[in-house]
């Protein structure tokens, strides 16, 4: 016999305490989503949305139609998720009625929860209703090893990547590359933000966090940008230009060619 659904008993919001608790109760399941907090995703959300509104959004083979597709790979917490969605839904550099959809995505449930429970503690209903639901993605060499966005070939407008390569081993790369050349649509773009290496060296903060990565993981580190472009034109994207950015981080630009 199939267990039924009871209705929703506790919806709990402590936004002070950035914590969003949501009960719902089936005859086995409790479920609590807690906001996780990044203080690193809070200073850097306001430098990367300027590189994205004046250097990409603009230029998107969206950005005149009615849709806007975006796949954000490594969403973390959710900081950048709604701070984003929000921003793209309100651009001016977008065509008025605009549908913006941002997929979130992430390999770690507590992030995915954390997405979920900002979701829930929005009071901006056109942003909430922007946001798909966050899904696990875990790249392979050979792209995602889930079934996230399978038959959507072509139609995402927008994919942004945020301090994942560095801490990810190569694999990741590679598949973030070849899942970029499959799922973007002809012009679309691929973001990409963190710390790079550029002609095989880089400022000194730089190289301690590369052996700080290392230390903790062999497969971790601060990669040549030079090899990351390599990887990308393999897979169908034009290197079209990076930005210097605070914190010794670059913007990284790709786009389908």
């Amino acid at each position: 016999m199939r267990l039924q659904l009871q209705p929703l008993l506790t919806l709990l919001l402590t936004t002070s305490k950035h914590t969003v608790v949501s009960t719902f109760f089936t005859r086995r399941q409790t479920t609590t989503m807690t906001i996780l907090p990044s203080p690193s995703a809070e200073r850097n959300k306001a430098p990367i949305w300027d590189v994205l509104s004046a250097h990409v959004i603009p230029t998107l083979p969206a950005a005149s139609s009615s849709d806007l597709r975006v796949l954000e790979v490594a969403c973390g917490c959710g900081v950048h998720t709604l701070y984003f969605a929000e921003k793209m839904i309100r651009s001016k550099e977008l065509k008025d009625g605009t549908n913006v959809r941002w997929f979130p995505t992430d390999p770690d449930p507590s992030s995915c929860d954390s997405v979920a429970a900002r979701v829930a503690a929005c009071r901006d209903d056109d942003v909430a209703r922007a946001i798909a639901p966050a899904a696990f993605l875990t790249l392979t060499k050979d792209g995602p090893a889930e079934d996230v966005m399978e038959g959507e070939d072509g139609t995402i407008d927008l994919i942004t990547c945020i301090n994942m390569i560095h801490i990810s081993d190569w694999d990741a790369t590679l598949g973030l590359m070849s899942m970029a050349g499959k799922l973007l649509s002809p012009n679309g773009v691929l973001y990409c933000y963190g710390p790079y290496k550029v002609g095989g060296t880089a400022v000194d903060s730089n190289l301690a966090f590369d052996a700080n990565l290392k230390s903790r993981n062999p497969s971790w580190g601060v990669r040549d940008l030079e090899e990351v472009m390599k990887v990308a034109e393999r897979c169908g994207l034009r290197f079209e230009k990076k930005v210097e950015m605070p914190a010794n981080n670059l913007s990284v630009v790709y786009r389908k060619i």
